[in-house]
């Protein structure tokens, strides 16, 4: 990674990794990609940070964002695209990776270990904790198939009950909302509810019904909802009449959603982020046309993008003591900052990236102690066409050179030994017997793998 000459540069090992650490104006040093797919302010200490980022896994900071440095010891997935933390216990926090599922950490991220059994699918789309009980994880994966764990991540089981079957590509995003009408809601497809104490999900009627969900959120109030679509724009609708029904379970219905403002209402919304503190100030990604804000409750917008240097902002948080610093993460270029609402942005003073090769390289080497190597399945010799596909989040296994990891875990394997079976050259019989593989790997795997 070659970098001009005004910028320093100096080689040294943080957590056993070899790091490139930029300091000064960051942006021509990151020429390989830096994806950063959601940012995570400590709910109790904001000048800790969290970058979910691909292909570096995750990116600490611990003074507000001035600098930068991986946090991903013992992740065997670098494509991370959620985070949540306990909202009472913020060293606790979990990330939601595509291929490796669900990681955790007991300690502010200096350590991960896999908290997969139960999930039937690793290719997590959404992550969420309920802010009530944070025992409580649900999970959206590629096939739309959701799961639920009530022990901290200890253990999943499906949560579809009264869901339809998604195909083709899934968008989702969860909501849990603590207030009335409280529950889980999930915009995929549409929108759908389940009260925390209901058995099944149901559609949640209104005039978007028919359209496709790519964001969700609510203000500060409690009382409006906010949902972006894939071509329609932004829309808002009010939930309830009052803000506390005598049914906890009572909705608007339908919701009447109407459109905010005029600059995307043909666009696709990737995010909306309302102010924590003033309920009328609301950002949104627009998809190609980068960050919007409007201060008026979506009646008007402006363009807030002077020194992003893509349109393609995937990511923002909101500084919860002081709502004038916002961080941005972009699609290719890291993360930015603005200490003045958005009007303009800056890179951060020094980022410690490791090179693409670093990265692969480094998960290619044997399981950490806290990923104690399990017992001796002998892996048949099919099984290794499987990497012509993709690598595995265990090294034991895994022979590609890739940060795209498959988690061997507890899971029905015959949905997706048979879509991988073309690109792997896998014959009938072969199937079968990489089933069968990793079946029993994975029930032996999961006993193992606990902190």
């Amino acid at each position: 990674m070659a970098l001009p000459p005004f910028q320093s540069k100096l080689l040294l090992t943080v957590f056993g990794l070899v790091c490139l650490i930029v300091s000064g104006p960051a942006q021509a040093a990151l020429q390989e990609p830096l994806l950063i797919n959601q940012i995570l302010i400590d709910p109790q200490n904001p000048n800790i940070v969290y970058a979910a980022a691909r292909p570096q896994g995750l990116l600490k900071s611990e003074d507000r964002g001035a600098s930068w440095r991986p946090a991903r010891r013992g992740l065997m997935n670098t494509s991370v695209y959620y985070l949540a933390a306990d909202p009472k216990n913020p060293k606790t926090l979990y990330l939601g990776t595509f291929g490796g599922g669900v990681y955790k950490s007991e300690n502010a991220g200096d350590d991960w270990f896999e908290v997969n059994a139960g999930l039937g699918n690793t290719n997590i789309h959404a992550l969420a904790i309920n802010p009530l009980q944070p025992a409580q994880l649900v999970v959206s994966t590629s096939t739309g198939d959701i799961y639920k764990s009530d022990d901290a991540g200890g253990s999943w089981h499906p949560f579809n009950e009264g869901l339809p079957s998604f195909q083709g590509d899934v968008i989702a995003t969860f909501l849990i909302f603590p207030n009335s009408p409280g529950g889980f809601y999930l915009a995929q497809g549409g929108l759908f509810l389940r009260p925390f104490s209901a058995p099944a999900w149901r559609g949640v009627d209104g005039n978007l019904r028919s359209d496709i969900l790519t964001a969700l959120s609510y203000d500060s109030s409690g009382r409006i909802f906010y949902a972006g679509t894939m071509n329609r724009g932004l829309f808002k609708a009010l939930l309830n009449a009052d803000g506390n029904p005598a049914d906890p379970t009572a909705i608007r219905s339908p919701l009447n959603w109407t459109p905010t403002g005029e600059p995307f209402q043909k666009q696709q919304i990737r995010l909306i982020a309302p102010d924590p503190g003033k309920p009328t100030t609301l950002y949104a990604s627009v998809v190609n046309r980068g960050l919007f804000k409007s201060s008026d409750g979506g009646a008007s917008w402006e363009a807030i993008n002077s020194g992003l240097p893509e349109p393609e902002i995937e990511s923002l948080a909101i500084d919860p003591e002081n709502s004038m610093v916002l961080y941005a993460g972009t699609h290719n270029k890291g993360v930015f900052i603005s200490k003045d609402g958005g009007k303009t942005w800056n890179q951060p003073a020094k980022v410690e990236v490791e090179p693409l090769k670093e990265v692969v390289a480094s998960l290619m080497k044997p399981p950490s102690p806290l990923h104690p190597k399990p017992l001796p399945v002998a892996p048949p010799p099919s099984f290794f066409k499987c990497n012509k596909c993709h690598g595995w989040a265990d090294a034991a296994l895994n022979r590609k050179a890739t940060y795209w990891r498959v988690s061997p875990n507890r899971r029905d394997w015959r949905p997706t030994v048979q879509r991988m079976s073309p690109g792997a050259g896998l014959t009938p019989a072969e199937q079968e017997e990489v089933i069968r593989f990793l079946t029993a790997y994975g029930q032996q795997r999961s006993e193992t793998l606990k902190p």
